[in-house]
């Protein structure tokens, strides 16, 4: 298997408030499978349909942290991109995903901190009607000039 490369190799120097990248994504529940294998999460409401239909959802929910996972790819292959450092995470779960329906995630440029090489990113997931089920705050380092260049 080749390595997808990063799309984009951002210093602070190259990001500017108010950037934004987006990713449209469907959870499957064979990903809840493998998801449940490496975290040992067998909660039922993600796995057992007749437990799930007598839940407050109705119906089986994928992990939150599929949806969280997302911000992982854009902010280490999009923005800003390769040799990006993911430092911190806050989240707030607002409502459920389910298999098979498509969300979006995005992260936006909020602050940027030059002096000690920090962007602090809003991060926040939609579902197919346009409302939030996540949102959320991440600190990344992106890459030093230096390393930008040579790779360059």
């Amino acid at each position: 298997m080749s390595i997808p490369q990063a799309r984009n190799c951002m210093s602070i120097d190259d990001l500017e408030i108010g950037m934004s990248v987006e990713k449209i994504y469907t959870i499957r529940h064979e990903d809840a499978v493998k998801f449940s294998e490496m975290s040992g999460d067998w909660n039922p409401a993600h796995h057992d349909e007749d437990y799930a239909a007598n839940s407050i959802f109705k119906q089986r929910v994928a992990h939150g942290m599929f949806s969280v996972i997302q911000f992982s790819g854009l902010l280490g292959m999009d923005l800003p991109g390769l040799g990006t450092l993911w430092l911190k995470q806050s989240v707030e779960f607002l409502r459920p995903a389910f298999f098979g329906h498509e969300y979006k995630a995005v992260v936006t440029v909020v602050a940027i901190n030059a002096e000690n090489n920090t962007v602090t990113f809003n991060t926040e997931c939609f579902d197919q009607d346009g409302n939030k089920i996540i949102i959320g705050e991440g600190v990344v380092k992106p890459i030093p000039e230096k390393l930008k260049q040579k790779n360059k």
